[in-house]
């Protein structure tokens, strides 16, 4: 093999035939040639509410009263990067209040987690783990510092049962009772908890293996972030991370939901012919109506604004 190219290597080119449906059923579907280049794809984490024309996302959500949108999708060693360079961006353009979008994020690298926390909060802790076995357990503290933390504008928290582990983290830190920083709004979060390890058996042959609990997570109060399955045997619904304000989706208004997301993701090329309707842009008061969890988030940053500007008058007044 030594000398040879790899013909599957990134940078090579590969030829797929394509079959694309046609609306009208007159007309044959056609087979044609489309040449790709292979490369390696990096899934961004850190989204808006739409793409525009041009691929680019859309963060803010409520151009007037100046409130952003981020929805992240995962915690890996980019998003904490990512979603800093999408605040900064915003607040050059004087950003009010901040939805963050944590539906259906099952979790992810733990420092990205710690790192998202630490840009909303000053100092104390953010996360403690609990590890060691027997009776003497090892506790791990992840803290907050001052430096790069950004300004203090109100902040939604967009959660639902697929949020699960670094989203906990994430929203039960910042809606913690010690900082209050965050309003949840959705349901309440899967309810992990806890970190798993996985460690090949050899001597069992086969490729076995054992999956086992290593650490518990505890938020800043003290509260351990419970597991669903240990909670439902114990006959309490109080696991993983409440909402503030619950907001549960029908099943047709999930649907419908994902199904908005979904358009305003696609990445529409410039010359498409718009004939297909599945590559339809919602507007924002589309998006909203769809999604009465994101309504009631966007609600809730308008009241605060409000409220603050007001009080803000009194105080002139005075």
């Amino acid at each position: 093999m030594c000398g040879k190219k790899n013909k599957r290597a990134a940078g090579t080119d590969v030829k797929l035939k394509v079959r694309r449906p046609s609306d009208d059923k007159k007309v044959e579907d056609k087979l044609f040639d489309v040449t790709i280049t292979r490369d390696t794809i990096v899934v961004p984490t850190v989204r808006g509410w739409q793409r525009s024309q041009a691929g680019k996302w859309l963060h803010m959500i409520d151009e007037k009263n100046k409130i952003g949108f981020v929805r992240l999708t995962s915690f890996s060693s980019e998003t904490a990067s990512g979603l800093e360079k999408v605040l900064f961006n915003l607040e050059q353009r004087d950003l009010k209040g901040l939805i963050l979008d944590l539906r259906f994020n099952t979790g992810g690298l733990l420092d990205s987690a710690v790192a998202v926390v630490d840009m909303f909060i000053e100092d104390g802790l953010i996360v403690k783990r609990q590890s060691g076995p027997g009776r003497i357990p090892n506790y791990i503290y992840e803290t907050a510092k001052k430096e790069g933390t950004h300004p203090n504008y109100p902040l939604v928290i967009l959660i639902n049962s697929s949020s699960a582990s670094a989203s906990e983290i994430v929203a039960g830190a910042l809606a913690d009772k010690k900082y209050k920083r965050a309003i949840l709004v959705g349901t309440r979060t899967h309810g992990k908890g806890s970190v798993q390890g996985i460690t090949g058996l050899s001597f069992l042959g086969g490729g076995s293996q054992l999956k086992y609990t290593m650490a518990y997570y505890h938020l800043p109060s003290g509260q351990r972030v419970e597991s669903r399955d240990t909670m439902e045997k114990l006959g309490t619904e109080d696991w993983g991370v409440a909402p503030n304000v619950e907001v549960e989706l029908r099943s047709d208004e999930l649907k419908k939901m994902i199904e908005v997301q979904r358009n305003n993701d696609v990445l529409v090329k410039a010359e498409h012919n718009g004939t297909n309707g599945d590559f339809k842009k919602h507007t924002i008061e589309e998006t909203l109506a769809a999604d009465p969890q994101l309504a009631v988030g966007l609600l809730i940053i308008q009241s605060k604004l409000i409220q603050d500007e007001t009080l803000a008058q009194a105080h002139l007044v005075n």
